[in-house]
């Protein structure tokens, strides 16, 4: 006697060979699904997973908010301006913006929702950047005591894709950070620009943006947690300032030549140059999503080149003479800012 699994994994590849029969004979979606005692639905997912094309003549039942579906309802249609905006989601969010603030700055906006609703919520937002059909990606789910289950493996590039998976990941990442660090919604004019980019030049740990009272500092996450690294720390406010004045003087002496670090600076010379009008928010948003799209590396070095040693426990010491740090465009080579008003 067949064992039970084996019984079922023998039906199922019957039922396989059985759907490329009826599949090549050209017959119906509807007919397919009868002659297989299956959902059209199920028989369209088997279908794409096993690379088995079907008669064009079922008909689709739903799409995700950013796609429309084609008037006999048989495939998807891509709408470009509705990319755009899911795009955008990804970007604010990358750039360490929380649920609640991305669905508030499109309100403010006045963008147009994907549904029936009139405003975005947070709750849109989360799903829509945690959603895999953004690239593509459909996984078929059963429904179980009103719970959602996944079934089967996902089928890649069954929708038309929004984004890029890199831009995805990269989301995801980003996501965690925000969760693990406790941030979420932003501030009037977001506190930290340079969020999960700046690493220690001495101990390659990730530099944290440190508040205690109005003494706002960027120290190294390593003496953060006591496990060693020099105990200095340096103004996040300077370090903005220290930041910006190297931006405007490499755009303006041309000392950047690769074409991608021309358009990172020019780029953030003209956002640099809005933080002095009255779109400040925004001015400070661009920033924040350009440094993610643009710089590959970015380090500090709080305590200078050669920091003198200090006791474990030291106070922690803020703006050293000899500080500075290195940031590298993606595909460029390294550029050296000091501390500004040195």
């Amino acid at each position: 006697m067949i064992p039970p699994v084996q019984r079922g994994a023998l039906w199922s590849l019957l039922e396989d060979v059985r759907l490329r029969d009826l599949a090549r004979s050209g017959e119906k979606l509807a007919n397919i699904a009868k002659y297989l005692n299956r959902s059209t639905g199920s028989v369209r997912i088997r279908a794409a997973r096993l690379n088995i094309a079907l008669a064009k003549s079922g008909r689709l039942s739903a799409c995700p908010g950013w796609l429309e579906l084609t008037e006999d309802r048989t495939s998807f249609v891509f709408m470009p301006e509705r990319a755009k905006i899911v795009r955008k989601v990804f970007e604010l969010s990358i750039a360490g913006l929380g649920g609640y603030t991305i669905a508030k700055q499109l309100n403010t906006k006045g963008v147009p929702t994907f549904g029936r609703s009139a405003k975005w919520d947070q709750s849109t937002i989360h799903n829509m950047l945690r959603n895999r059909a953004t690239i593509g990606e459909h996984q078929l789910k059963r429904y179980r005591n009103g719970e959602e289950f996944p079934e089967g493996d996902p089928i890649p590039n069954y929708y038309p894709a929004v984004i890029e998976e890199a831009l995805f990941k990269a989301a995801q990442e980003a996501r965690r950070e925000n969760l693990a660090s406790g941030r979420g919604r932003k501030g009037r004019l977001i506190t930290n620009l340079f969020s999960g980019l700046l690493t220690c030049a001495h101990c390659g740990g990730l530099v944290k943006f440190h508040s205690n009272g109005n003494a706002k500092s960027l120290i190294c996450s390593t003496v953060l947690e006591g496990r060693g690294c020099y105990r200095m720390a340096w103004s996040y406010q300077n370090f903005e300032e220290s930041f910006f004045e190297l931006v405007v003087k490499l755009d303006e002496l041309g000392k950047a030549v690769d074409l991608h670090e021309r358009k990172a600076l020019t780029e953030l010379k003209g956002l640099v140059g809005w933080l002095s009008g009255p779109e400040v928010y925004e001015a400070r948003l661009g920033i924040a999503i350009a440094l993610k799209a643009f710089v590959s590396k970015f380090e500090i070095a709080s305590a200078g080149p050669n920091p003198a040693s200090s006791e474990p426990y030291a106070r922690i010491r803020r703006d050293g003479p000899r500080r500075y740090f290195e940031i590298t465009f993606r595909g460029g080579a390294a550029h050296t800012g000091y501390a500004a008003g040195n």
